[in-house]
């Protein structure tokens, strides 16, 4: 008899179904929809590291990409500042928005229709953009995007943690969680010229490539299985349409407040007003169900609060390095290619960050760990706060070390903290805490941007109001510096009217440079001062709980 036919229904399922592995109870997952930990020879081990790394990277390098590269994708695709904007918002909506219901996506079909489901997607919206060019078909890229890159994080946590023993699977979790954070800075070093290949099709053409890859790989190399329950409910998906909805409404308000300016736009403030309602309503619904999407008398707690205030605090913090330091350079008239000497000592810096991190990790350390990234990130925003008109590059080497490693060294033990009090609960209430994690570190981000920006504006205004009053026909040292401008320009202009009216051109330039370089300073030592009040904060709770702990009182 000849060979049966083959069916590629069946054969597509078989991509999508877990392999029956054989292993210990003791070694499953006690969370359904996560990979159980069986015992795996070395090369399976290295292997697991290096999908790791690539699926963490490839999740947020796309984005990482545009990010970075803002103001030069806006000039080449003709857009204005608003418009490009929308872009990195609509993914840190997505990425916030995709937390709770993936989490029971995976509970309910297991992590191998997770991983293969979502890279699958994001793979075909590529495609389709390379071929629909325009800024509608480039948001529906970044907001599946951002959807994507909440379960490659998840995949990236899962590979890496493989490889770990059980004792030391704390480590791999720290190092999962960094993994793509390092995203960003690696998008800084690569040349301009490898992404702007025909209106910056080199851009998607990397994450294309990327993605096939991590996709290959994600086949090729199966996560255990995991055990999987019914974790839908029609309930479920009323709450996320109220969340949802909320989150857009907020994230686009804040996204876009500081260039289109907060009371400029009548829409950003009635979508501030829209968002508390919609939250509202989305709690409500919840309030009353015995198996909540989010639990709100758990989120309620002292320590979870806490939790949220401070993990966005630092959030805010950390936005110094991408929209202060970054922006102050640009100043100059300097793109990515010109300081990536700066570039590469941040990558290393947060490289650095999660290996220190996974070694010196036990959930005794964690808030010391976390006080010692903000400590770092106020000792370089202020030193940060000293730049001139000849500050460049070399000048931010040691402060922005500080801060890279400060941002990777951070998100790992803030991930930790969570986990401990979810896996106390015996991981029941996991996917709320999986929500408050994403709304602290995707609002936080765009929350810390809005304020970075805003607060440099507006100090930029006011040194520029004080600093026009100073430029005056009045004042003699205005006179004598426009003289010595004249004196500069008059070997290519001849013209009295003409070569005075230069002078004063270039004075008037000069004068925002120097308010522009006044309002960063003001912002880095706005943002120190933020570090150093939160840190001082956490350091309070430290001893607080100590000395309760000595006491005999069961700390909080």
């Amino acid at each position: 008899m000849g060979a049966l036919p083959r069916n590629p229904f069946r054969e597509l399922r078989e991509l999508f179904r877990e392999q029956e592995w054989e292993y210990a109870p003791s070694q499953r997952s006690p969370v359904p929809g996560s990979p159980g930990y069986p015992e795996h020879p070395l090369w399976r081990k290295i292997a697991y590291v290096a999908i790791s790394l690539l699926v963490g990277l490839t999740g947020g390098f796309g984005n990482a990409l545009i990010s970075v590269n803002l103001p030069y994708l806006e000039g080449a695709l003709g857009l204005d500042t608003y418009e490009i904007v929308w872009l990195p918002t609509v993914y840190a909506i997505m990425n916030c928005l995709g937390g709770g219901l993936l989490f029971k996506y995976r509970q309910e079909f297991g992590a191998r229709s997770f991983a293969v489901t979502f890279l699958t997607l994001q793979l075909a919206i590529i495609v389709a953009h390379l071929f629909v060019q325009d800024l509608g078909s480039a948001i529906l890229v970044r907001a599946v995007s951002g959807l994507s890159a909440t379960a490659m994080t998840t995949l990236c946590i899962y590979y890496m943690t493989q490889a770990f023993p059980p004792s030391h699977r704390p480590s791999g979790i720290v190092l999962g969680i960094s993994i793509p954070q390092l995203a960003i800075p690696l998008a800084r070093v690569i040349p301009l010229d490898t992404i702007t290949l025909d209106k910056w099709q080199g851009l998607y053409l990397i994450e294309l490539g990327l993605s096939a890859l991590s996709l290959a790989c994600v086949l090729a190399f199966r996560l255990p299985p995991s055990v999987k329950q019914k974790a839908f409910e029609k309930r479920d998906f009323l709450t996320m349409a109220f969340y949802g909805a909320a989150v857009a409404c907020f994230g686009s308000a804040v996204g876009l407040g500081p260039y289109l300016w907060w009371w400029d736009q009548a829409w950003i403030g009635w979508c501030l007003a829209a968002s508390l309602p919609l939250f509202v309503i989305a709690f409500i619904i919840e309030s009353g169900r015995k198996a909540p999407l989010i639990d709100l008398k758990w989120l309620s707690g002292f320590d979870l609060v806490r939790f949220a205030i401070v993990a966005i605090l630092i959030r805010i913090v950390l936005a110094e390095q991408p929209s202060g330091a970054v922006g102050l350079l640009r100043l100059f008239g300097l793109v990515n290619d010109d300081f990536r000497d700066l570039s590469i000592i941040i990558l290393a810096s947060s490289v650095a960050g999660p290996i220190v991190a996974a070694i010196l990790i036990t959930a005794d350390r964690i808030p010391a760990m976390i006080i010692t990234a903000l400590l770092l990130v106020m000792v370089g925003s202020y030193l940060d706060s000293y730049s001139s008109d000849l500050t460049r590059a070399p000048q931010f080497y040691f402060t922005q070390a500080l801060i890279a490693f400060a941002t990777t060294f951070f998100i790992g033990p803030a991930l930790l903290f969570g986990l401990t009090r979810v896996l106390a609960k015996g991981g029941q209430i996991l996917s709320s805490f999986v929500i408050l994690f994403s709304i602290t570190q995707s609002v936080g981000s765009l929350v810390g941007s809005a304020l970075i920006q805003s607060a440099q504006f507006v100090s930029e205004r006011y040194h520029s109001t004080r600093l026009v009053s100073y430029v005056t026909g009045m004042n003699p040292a205005v006179d004598s510096y426009i003289a010595k401008l004249s004196a500069v320009y008059s070997s290519v202009l001849t013209d009295p009217a003409e070569l005075t009216a230069v002078s004063i051109q270039t004075l008037g330039q000069q004068t925002t440079l120097q308010a522009n370089i006044l309002a960063y300073n003001d912002t880095f030592r706005l943002v120190s001062a933020i570090a150093m009040l939160t840190a001082c904060f956490l350091g309070c709770v430290f001893i607080i709980k100590i000395i309760k702990s000595r006491d005999g009182v069961k700390p909080t």
